[in-house]
């Protein structure tokens, strides 16, 4: 595979660059250079792109700043927070860079997350202010009703910050030194149906690839192939590798983001703009590149591609070994709180799900159960990647509940396997609090246990331990419980995104002689007693 370009870039000082401030500088050193390519027409991509300039960008950065000077509420408090929510377009990064210049923090709530989620963000972050479009009105209306004090304002169209008249130039006032520390944009953790936690992302935090790039004895990383190439990536703004994808990689790394339609994407529509938008690396969910490698159109365009990169989930077997041999295959593995793990750049047709640390991130992995080992960040000096203790200064080390594998030859190389606290991760990129749900289904006066399961897969699965296995043993004993179990089933879904729903038609019965697992406390051991039923799981996804 041939290089386009490599870290550090020629005439760069990596490593001390605020990223509004770095903006200014590619849109007058670079002003032609492309920042992302977007569609002539959403509704027919073999239309073509259009390249969106850093000129362009940072003028369009300084109309929303002086429209968030014009609308935010008068505050004498530093960093004054406002939220923004909005369709998957560029005003989400926009809005971002304005924020940042103007010292204010932009909180990003998920609109996928439920209403009190929401709210407890916003209380958390002292915001009282949400923007959002025209369009979004009834649903942040929703979230905000029992919210009086926060007021909604109205957000710019996108064409009115992306025109051609010129604005007020508006320099970001610090330093490096200065601002490095300064809060910037709030994400949460996942929650679509628990209680997410809100996470500040200083500008050092969003500059982790460039700091990256500046270590002198750094091993080959994702980013050392980034400059030059143009990415697609679905993941939308709101989440943080998407705000990543269009602010970091493009400004520090000097790639093109080449976006699509806002709807979610085919198959289909991602051949084509892989086509028309002269993509040449992507960023994608397993999912979706589960639903390509079924479409040999698609499973083509993907293998013509430099580089495939993964976020949200472990990529399946059966779609990883279809693409290995042919394309790079890069895990994008991380967390909200930790960042992204800074992970070796591995070339590997058989072991392309195994990963290795890079050392200035100060992973361990420390035994648990079995073969089973978490991953621990440990402070140290000499680990220069370590956000999470940017994040909590106090801690000495931070435990992320992720489970991993080491392989069975080859030191060093680990695969992650789960988790152990009970958030499902699913392959669409969004997920569940197991043991917030399970509860309601063990309401059920003949269930002994519930176990929600499908890790990495597109829907949960729900498995349900009776007091007395026999009563499904035969046909109509199975209907029947399962009939009874419908009503339990409709109550969790009544707090749950539909992308994450439970149903009878993905319901295992554990059988007699595979009980679940226990602890010394008599309570069911979670990975393990998935772990039993795995074959049962994978069936369920086979045969539909």
């Amino acid at each position: 595979m041939t290089k386009l370009a490599t870290f550090p870039l020629p005439g760069i000082q990596h490593g001390n660059r605020i990223l509004v401030s770095t903006i200014e500088q590619r849109a007058k050193n670079d002003p032609d250079s492309s920042w992302v390519a977007a569609p002539i027409d959403n509704n027919d991509i073999s239309r073509g792109y259009k390249e969106i300039t850093f000129a362009e960008f940072n003028n369009a950065v300084n109309h929303a700043v002086h429209w968030l000077k014009q609308n935010l509420p008068a505050s004498d408090e530093p960093f004054q927070s406002f939220a923004y929510a909005g369709p998957k377009d560029l005003r989400y990064p926009i809005l971002a860079a304005a924020a940042g210049k103007l010292q204010k923090v932009m909180v990003l709530p998920s609109p996928l997350i439920p209403p009190v989620a929401q709210r407890l963000i916003l209380n958390k972050t002292q915001c009282q202010v949400y923007v959002r479009p025209s369009s979004m009105a009834e649903v942040v209306g929703t979230v905000l009703k029992d919210a009086p004090n926060v007021q909604q304002i109205t957000a710019p169209e996108l064409d009115s910050l992306l025109q051609d008249s010129q604005a007020e130039p508006y320099v970001y006032p610090k330093s490096w030194e200065e601002g490095k520390n300064d809060p910037w944009l709030v994400a949460h953790t996942s929650g679509t149906t628990g209680y997410p936690k809100p996470i500040t992302y200083t500008h050092q935090m969003m500059a982790a690839f460039d700091v990256a790039a500046s270590l002198p004895d750094i091993d080959e990383f994702l980013l050392h192939h980034a400059p030059g190439r143009r990415w697609y990536t679905p993941l939308p703004s709101l989440h943080l590798v998407g705000m990543m994808m269009v602010l970091s990689i493009t400004t520090y790394a000097h790639g093109t983001l080449v976006i699509g339609p806002p709807s979610p994407p085919s198959a289909d529509t991602v051949v084509d703009i892989f086509k028309h938008g002269r993509v040449d690396s992507a960023l994608l969910t397993p999912a979706l590149i589960d639903e390509m490698c079924l479409n040999d159109r698609a499973l083509s365009a993907l293998r013509n591609l430099r580089m495939v990169s993964y976020a949200g989930a472990p990529l399946s077997r059966k779609s990883g070994d279809l693409l290995a041999p042919y394309v790079q295959l890069v895990p994008a593995i991380g967390s909200t709180e930790v960042g992204g793990y800074f992970t070796k750049f591995r070339r590997d047709d058989k072991d392309w799900d195994y990963i290795e640390f890079q050392k200035h991130t100060g992973a361990v992995f420390e035994p648990r159960s079995g073969d089973l080992h978490e991953l621990v960040f440990v402070r140290a000096p000499e680990c220069k990647m370590q956000q999470i203790f940017l994040l909590y200064p106090d801690l000495d080390r931070f435990e992320t509940k992720d489970l991993w594998v080491e392989h069975p030859t080859r030191k060093g190389l680990w695969k992650i396997v789960g988790r152990m606290d009970d958030y499902l991760p699913l392959s669409h990129g969004d997920g569940l609090y197991a043991a917030s749900l399970e509860p309601e289904i063990e309401q059920h006066p003949k269930v002994k246990a519930a176990l929600i399961g499908g890790h990495g897969r597109p829907l949960p699965v729900l498995l349900v331990e009776l007091h007395d296995e026999t009563e499904v043993a035969a046909d109509a004993g199975h209907k029947a419980m399962v009939k009874s179990l419908q009503p339990y089933i409709d109550r969790v879904n009544e707090d749950c995104h539909d992308c994450v729903k439970l149903s009878p038609e993905r319901l295992i019965f554990a059988s007699g002689d595979k009980p679940f697992t226990r602890t010394v406390k008599g309570s069911v051991a979670r990975m393990p007693s998935l772990e039993l039923y795995k074959e049962e799981i994978s069936a369920l996804f086979e045969n539909n």
